[in-house]
């Protein structure tokens, strides 16, 4: 990691790449052959169908991955409300700021290494949050409640 200057996620993506490629799974090469014609067949096609598996094998255990960052980091709040920070109304109190900085950050390599599986460039990262953006804002402006969330999923499928 010498000499490597970090100062935006063009920077991360191949750094990323790299680490994920030692431990045996070449995220971008995978999400690659997402954006690649899949050998002019449809999901139906063996080598289609291959491809897929592929991918659904590796983000799952990138997932895996990253919901354990996620406890790790609800671990560095007093979130168990039988002990005593929580009867003395500390519930919720985060106990280690360093390690959840830390974890934070853990939590962006596998979050990197899932945009990578799927085929996501940093460019394509900032196109899809700023259209995702504009729906999340008009939903709070539409002041929907949860009970009418899934008949506006169909919207995340336009996002392009």
């Amino acid at each position: 990691m010498k000499g490597n200057t970090v100062s935006s996620l063009d920077d991360l993506w191949p750094l990323q790449a790299e680490l994920n490629a030692r431990t045996g799974i070449d995220t971008q090469a995978l999400g690659r052959t997402l954006n690649e014609p899949l050998h002019g067949g449809t999901e139906n096609d063996p080598a289609a169908a291959d491809i897929l598996l592929n991918v659904g094998r590796a983000l799952k255990n990138y997932l895996d991955a990253l919901a354990s960052e996620c406890h790790e980091l609800q671990d560095c709040l007093s979130w168990k409300h039988w002990y005593a920070e929580a009867k003395q109304g500390r519930q919720y109190e985060l106990k280690d700021l360093q390690n959840a900085r830390v974890e934070a950050v853990d939590m962006l390599f596998f979050w990197i290494s899932l945009c990578q599986l799927l085929g996501l460039t940093p460019a394509d990262v900032y196109r899809l949050y700023e259209k995702k953006l504009g729906i999340n804002h008009r939903r709070q402006d539409e002041n929907r409640t949860q009970a009418e969330h899934e008949s506006h999923e169909a919207e995340n499928r336009g996002v392009v």
